[in-house]
C-alpha cells in the first residue's frame, strides 16, 4: 500500500476571553482543605514566554497576603509558572496558616523582573474551577503596555507593522485584523511567536525521511515554545507522539514534547504505537 502523508498547521489555543478572578466557593470542609493549583504561561510584551529564572510571580490577595513562585521555563508541556494556593474552609474565624484563603476571596497577579513590578495587561484562562480546592487552573498573563486596549502588548504590534512596512497605526488594529494578508488574525500571529516578522519562515512541518519505518519530521522552533507531535490513520482520530532527536543520539530518550530554548531548525524522529494501525498522517501542536 503506498503511503500517504499529510503535514497541517498545528492547532493553536486561541481561549482569550477575560474572567473575573474571583474564587469559588468550595463545597463544606474542615480546614485545611486541599490546596489549590494555579499554573500557565507568562509572556513578555513581544510574545516570548519568559526564560527568566530570576523572575518571581506573585499572587497577592487585598488584605496583602502573597503567595510566589519562580518562573521556570519547560516545567511542563506550555507552561514556566505553578503556584500552590493553600485553602481554608473557613469555619474558624482565623485560617490555619496566614497564607491560606477561602473562597471567594479576591486577588491580583503580577510578576517581578529586575526588581520591576509588572501588571499583566491580559489574563486568560478557564476559571469554572478557580479556587475549587484540590482542583487546578490555567491562568496565561501577557506583560507589557497596551495602549490602544486590544489585548496585545504595543511593543510586538508595533515591530509587526515595521517588519511588515505597514502605514497602519495602533489605533487601527483589533484582534480578528489579517494585517499581513495570509489569512491568520493578529491574535494568531501573535500567538505564533516569531513567524510572521519573517514572510519567508512559516510555521510548517516537513517530513525528511525514514528509519526503521518512522518518519522523521524537521521543523523552526521559536524561542520558550513547546512542541508536541500528533499522528492519524483515518485524519479524524489524533494520538500524541513519543518522538526521539536524532541530535541526542541513537541512546536517547523519548520525549512526550519538546520546549525550544531557541530558534533553531530541529529534526524529530515520530515513533510509532507499538499496537493498532500504522499512523499515515502527522502534524505539530504549537503552545
Amino acid at each position: 500500500m503506498k503511503l500517504i502523508l499529510r503535514l497541517r498547521l498545528s492547532r493553536v489555543c486561541l481561549a482569550l476571553a477575560l474572567a473575573s478572578l474571583v474564587l469559588v466557593p468550595p463545597a463544606i470542609a474542615f480546614p485545611p482543605v486541599p490546596h489549590h493549583v494555579l499554573y500557565g504561561l507568562v509572556r513578555d510584551e513581544y510574545g516570548t514566554p519568559l526564560l527568566n529564572a530570576q523572575a518571581t510571580l506573585v499572587l497577592q490577595t487585598p488584605t496583602g497576603v502573597q503567595l510566589t513562585a519562580t518562573i521556570t521555563p519547560g516545567i511542563a508541556l506550555g507552561e514556566n509558572f505553578e503556584i500552590k494556593v493553600p485553602m481554608d474552609a473557613g469555619l474558624t474565624p482565623d485560617p490555619y496558616q496566614p497564607t491560606a484563603l477561602r473562597s471567594a476571596a479576591p486577588f491580583k497577579i503580577f510578576v517581578v523582573l529586575a526588581q520591576t513590578t509588572n501588571l499583566p495587561i491580559q489574563m486568560t484562562g478557564n476559571y469554572s474551577l478557580l479556587g475549587k480546592p484540590g482542583q487546578r487552573t490555567r491562568v496565561d498573563l501577557t506583560l507589557g503596555v497596551d495602549s490602544n486596549g486590544d489585548g496585545l502588548p504595543d511593543a510586538w504590534e508595533l515591530a509587526f507593522l515595521a517588519a511588515l512596512g505597514s502605514p497602519l497605526s495602533l489605533s487601527d488594529l483589533h484582534l480578528g485584523m489579517d494585517v499581513a494578508g495570509d489569512g491568520r488574525t493578529l491574535q494568531q500571529e501573535f500567538l505564533l511567536g516569531a513567524y510572521p516578522f519573517n514572510p519567508g519562515q512559516s510555521f510548517l512541518v516537513n517530513l525528511v525521511g525514514f528509519s526503521g519505518g518512522s518518519p522523521l519530521l524537521e521543523f523552526t522552533t521559536m524561542t520558550g515554545r513547546s512542541y508536541t507531535v500528533l499522528g492519524s490513520s483515518d485524519l479524524s482520530h489524533w494520538t500524541t507522539l513519543a518522538f526521539q532527536i536524532p541530535a541526542e543520539g541513537v541512546a536517547g530518550a523519548a520525549h512526550s514534547y519538546y520546549s525550544a530554548s531557541d530558534i533553531r531548525v530541529l529534526q524529530v524522529q515520530a515513533l510509532q504505537p507499538a499496537s493498532g494501525p500504522p499512523l499515515r498522517f502527522f502534524r505539530l501542536m504549537l503552545q
